[in-house]
């Protein structure tokens, strides 16, 4: 219990000396032995004791925090209101509001690229390139942890761990002693590779915007980066065979816009740089001018893809008779009840006098009415619309003239030729069985031989799924799958550990690590923690600290945050993200068995960084 809640005024940390910065020089009480400050430790212990176990109980991980972080905030003010320092409360909250705005803008604009550049198809490019390869087991090992390492710096080491895990399974098949290698080797490059970069990790990213360590100042960690990856990698290949699986023969292109979208990219990275290094701005503001290129780069390849708005595009820009599910009514090679029952398609027919005479089977599973509830009525609108009104049948058996058929269905109508007045149209269905349906349609008039109209014909097509493979990329839809959980969980984090430090906890007890045992030896174990627990709140807690360290120490800190997490499966989000994927094969206890190989690379990197790093130290 006394080693917990050791662990527990770790991941802590509040810093007295924050809360003069933070508030213009007034240095926020003494709290820590109020009912106040005792109650939010015990919220913050049990939100974050659910993060653990999002997965067991299916409780996302945002929701404990974000509920623990109000509460806290609740017991700040009033805590500070009960000694009379009331407006302590409000600059302290705007303060945190700020840290978490520039770290929320920043992610949102690099998830937003990264989901682009996921539908485009550059990830599964890719991927399919490495399975179609013909690589030896050994060989898809070394690939996947050197492009993990590579990835993650730019990318997230999430979505590199995700990806490589994705070539691993492929190719490993059943081979669950490889599976398992090769995800251990591609968590500890990933969380390896990210360490270097300000762009590869949560924690790189707010130490730089914080400003503790520059651009360039990152890339001084890469040999020990290299060193925390390689080491393990070399002795844990050894236990991998060379065996040549069997090739897949998979294809995938990237869409149109992909290399582009990775130049603009580029771009936005070197834009925020420049923000923060020549013009002493967030580089949150350099990332959302960033997410500006690629909105006007959107707009562009939205117009080229804009068919898919218009008619011709659902219906795969058909131009001939000899495709089209009329082409047996036009050729009349059979009667019209044969003909209904042997379409693929759904279909009715009405008479003269918009009578049903004819819904045939696929008509009945397309709907869900059956041919008995509207054969003899007029009720063939009644599964489309709310209210009665024309559908496309009536509209052709009355001739309505083309102007007219384009304002009911707003301009996506076209003939079909050579059939005299007949035209289809596509619709969007809401309440249709099993969701809403796109349907392409068509209707014709139904004639005797000696051209007498009898009836109109109308043909249903399900398009749904083509629609949604076909629709045309758009921006928002990018913005709308970012990982929300994840940048609400960031909030709660950031509120969570903002509140607490207002209590004044625990001031000795940074001065014990920082100040008594030295901050070489708290940095290292900075990392043991990240493996124990999310490696966000602990550095967090370290620059809510704000220790006096050389730029050397927050390197440390910087390495140890980032890569401490690969000892443990559980201990970064690409170890958890790839035990979701490869389930019952990279497990927590597979992991656990190579632990001490990962450990001795985490030991020779910050070896290494003492070593090379000596003169920042």
């Amino acid at each position: 219990m006394r080693y917990f809640g050791f662990l527990l005024t770790l991941i802590l940390m509040p810093a007295a000396a924050w809360g003069a910065d933070a508030h213009g020089g007034h240095t926020a009480p003494d709290l820590t032995h109020t009912i106040y400050g005792q109650l939010a430790v015990l919220l913050f212990v049990v939100g974050y004791a659910l993060v653990p176990l999002e997965n067991n109980i299916h409780l996302r991980k945002s929701k404990p925090v974000l509920l623990a972080a109000g509460f806290i905030w609740i017991l700040v003010a009033l805590a500070l209101k009960g000694v009379g320092a009331p407006d302590l409360a409000h600059a302290a909250i705007a303060h945190s509001m700020l840290e978490y705005a520039e770290l929320f803008l920043f992610l949102l604009a690099a998830m937003t690229y990264i989901n682009a550049l996921e539908e485009r198809n550059v990830f599964q490019s890719l991927r399919v390139f490495l399975v179609t390869r013909g690589f030896s087991l050994k060989a898809i090992f070394w690939i996947t942890g050197t492009l993990a390492f590579l990835i993650s710096p730019i990318a997230d080491n999430l979505t590199t761990a995700l990806l490589m895990g994705a070539v691993v399974m492929a190719v490993g098949g059943d081979n669950k002693k490889f599976v398992a290698l090769a995800c251990i080797n591609v968590v500890v490059a990933a969380n390896a590779g990210g360490a270097f970069s300000p762009f590869g990790d949560i924690t790189t990213l707010m130490v730089w915007q914080k400003g503790k360590v520059a651009f360039g100042q990152f890339f001084n960690i890469l040999i020990p980066s290299i060193i925390n990856w390689l080491l393990p990698a070399v002795i844990m290949a050894a236990a991998v065979d060379k065996t040549v699986p069997s090739v897949s023969d998979e294809q995938i292109s990237m869409k149109p816009g992909a290399v582009p979208m990775m130049i603009l990219f580029l771009a936005t990275i070197i834009t925020a740089v420049s923000f923060h290094n020549f013009l002493h701005l967030p580089p949150a503001a350099g990332m959302m001018l960033g997410l500006g290129y690629l909105g006007f780069f959107s707009y562009g390849l939205k117009l080229y893809e804009g068919r898919v708005e218009r008619y011709d595009g659902i219906l795969m820009q058909r131009t001939t008779i000899a495709n089209h599910p009329m082409r047996g009514l036009f050729q009349r090679t059979k009667s019209l009840k044969p003909f209904l029952d042997e379409l693929t398609h759904a279909a009715f027919a009405i008479d003269n006098d918009h009578v049903v005479t004819h819904w045939n089977r696929q008509m009945e599973k397309l709907t869900g009415v059956r041919a008995d509830e509207v054969i003899g009525t007029r009720r063939h609108w009644y599964p489309f619309y709310s209210r009665e009104r024309l559908v496309l049948a009536d509209l052709v058996l009355e001739r309505f003239p083309a102007d007219e058929i384009a304002r009911h269905y707003r301009g996506h109508q076209r003939r079909i030729d050579p059939m005299e007045h007949a035209y289809e149209t596509v619709g969007h269905f809401e309440n249709m069985p099993g969701g809403s349906k796109w349907l392409a349609i068509s209707a014709a008039p139904i004639k005797t031989r000696q051209g007498n109209v009898t009836g109109v014909l109308e043909v249903l097509q399900d398009h749904t799924h083509r629609r949604q493979q076909t629709q045309h990329f758009d921006l928002m839809r990018r913005v709308a799958r970012a990982e929300w959980d994840t940048l609400l969980f960031f909030y709660g984090v950031i509120m969570c550990v903002g509140g607490l430090s207002q209590f004044g906890y625990l001031a000795a007890i940074s001065n014990f690590f920082y100040a008594d045992l030295g901050p070489t030896l708290a940095n290292s174990f900075v990392g043991v923690l990240s493996a124990i627990v999310d490696n966000i709140p602990v550095m967090f807690a370290v620059l809510t600290m704000d220790p006096e360290m050389s730029v050397g120490q927050w390197l440390l800190a910087t390495l140890t945050a980032g890569t401490g997490g690969s000892m443990l499966a559980i201990g970064s989000a690409a170890g958890v993200a790839l035990m979701g994927t490869a389930r019952g094969t990279y497990t927590f206890g597979a992991h656990l068995k190579w632990t001490p190989v990962i450990a001795l690379g985490y030991a020779a990197s910050i070896a290494a960084h003492l070593l090379l790093n000596k003169g920042m130290m």
